[in-house]
């Protein structure tokens, strides 16, 4: 009897000390944007309580993304977790490494002990995706090209960077079709790779060595999808912007900046017959971040457009389940400031226009600050992300195969960086087991 009644104290006395935090977490929590720089998204806020969202479920989850999302201390035990990971290897789609402005760090790198890496003989390369370079794919399909992804040397020759076998390039050609496959007769699916700031700057920085960089992956593409996929560049429609000086990659993010992701919407656009809005039709709220060092306050500045049209932004959960949050975090310089950050599972944005089509994007962070100038050409933009880490087909309450159809998809925006590439799980394998 006594251990009964002892179990039932000490089962009441910790219900009392989680009713006390979670009541300190609501009372101290300020009820304002609060946007984690870590992890790239909006963090939830303390939910508004109706006997109708009561009824719905609405105010349960709400709040319990809420307690998650300000419990004390929450930073170090999410540090904490970051490394309990790196020490069981378990690396991530975000995983990425870094090149300075110098041969020898490449060299070193890429160096496979099959000689020099300015042979002009790309050598394979990991690109920081887990389960990079599955040899299945890479040895079962040698019946096509490999592609290449290289500096180019003034003096001749090239600086390899990344290989693509045929196998990896010849299934993510098929995983981007079955998107193809989904829409009506008109729609497309539009795609990208983006590189990363310090690559970037490898070749600007290094102008007397390099004379320009290009792949010949979606050249190799091209050959195995319909005429329903258009593949852009990133690199030949940056390269020209960055030989005459401009900055288009961000300093203290790994990212883009919003001017390079206008150049490749640009092209985007015009593939389609139509009309690129002038960079300068929009008006832009600018921030400058606040922290980090003296190089990148100086350089990194994000620039926040206000919409061309009245346009709204919502949270979607549970296949329709719609939540209301704000256009831009047009406070934080931030890049996910950007409609609002990675809101998931789901994201609709309706745009004050009335063209009868709608979009979906599918990126890895790159397409926060290219998403916003889609808006003046559909009717609705809609944003998901399909990684492994991020994807939560339970909270989406569906496939996205049948979130495109209920929604009317008509084209499909793929904006990717290089550690999503098509030696990653995200295109090899992620790209299809999300979609059905």
């Amino acid at each position: 009897m006594k251990k009964r009644s002892g179990f039932f104290m000490l089962t009441m006395w910790w219900f009392i000390l989680l009713a006390i935090i979670g009541g300190l977490v609501v009372l101290f929590t300020p009820n304002r944007e609060r946007i984690s720089q870590d992890e790239n998204r909006v963090l939830q806020n303390a939910p508004k309580f109706t006997l109708s969202s009561f009824a719905k479920g609405e105010y349960a989850s709400k709040f319990e993304d809420f307690l998650s999302d300000s419990i004390p201390g929450r930073k170090a035990l999410i540090n904490i977790s970051d490394k309990l990971t790196g020490l069981m290897s378990r690396n991530t789609d975000e995983d990425m490494y870094h090149l300075d402005n110098t041969d020898k760090e490449v060299a070193d790198y890429q160096g496979d002990g099959s000689g020099s890496p300015d042979s002009g003989q790309p050598s394979s390369q990991n690109s920081g995706d887990e389960n990079n370079h599955s040899s299945d794919e890479q040895d079962s399909d040698k019946s096509g090209k490999d592609a290449h992804f290289e500096l180019v040397k003034r003096n001749g020759g090239t600086t390899p960077i990344y290989t693509y076998s045929y196998a990896n390039i010849k299934r993510v050609a098929g995983n981007i079709e079955q998107y193809a496959d989904l829409l009506p007769d008109d729609g497309h699916v539009y795609f990208t790779l983006v590189p990363f700031p310090k690559l970037a700057r490898r070749f600007t920085g290094n102008l007397d060595t390099y004379s320009g960089w290009r792949c010949d992956v979606f050249d190799e593409m091209k050959k195995l999808t319909s005429d329903k996929v258009r593949y852009f560049d990133t690199l030949s429609i940056l390269e020209p912007h960055m030989l005459e000086g401009e900055d288009l990659f961000l300093h203290g993010n790994h990212q883009w900046n919003i001017k390079g992701s206008y150049y490749v919407y640009c092209e985007m656009i015009k593939a389609q017959g139509l009309t690129p809005t002038p960079y300068d039709e929009y008006d832009y709220k600018v921030n400058h971040p606040q922290t980090g060092s003296a190089v990148t306050k100086a350089n990194d500045t994000y620039e926040l457009l206000y919409p061309l049209a009245p346009s709204n932004n919502y949270r979607v959960k549970n296949i329709n389940q719609k939540e209301k949050i704000p256009f831009m975090a047009y406070n934080t310089a931030a890049t996910s400031a950007y409609l609002y950050g990675y809101v998931q599972p789901w994201k609709t944005v309706t745009t004050g226009f009335h063209t009868g089509r709608n979009a979906l994007v599918i990126g890895d962070c790159f397409d926060l600050s290219l998403t916003p100038f889609l808006l003046p050409y559909y009717d609705t933009v809609h944003k998901t992300d399909i990684r492994y880490i991020v994807f939560d087909r339970k909270k989406l309450g569906t496939s996205v195969a049948d979130m495109m159809k209920r929604n009317s998809i008509d084209d499909v925006y793929f904006i990717f960086s290089e550690a999503n590439d098509v030696n990653s799980a995200t295109l090899l394998h992620a790209l299809t087991d999300n979609l059905n």
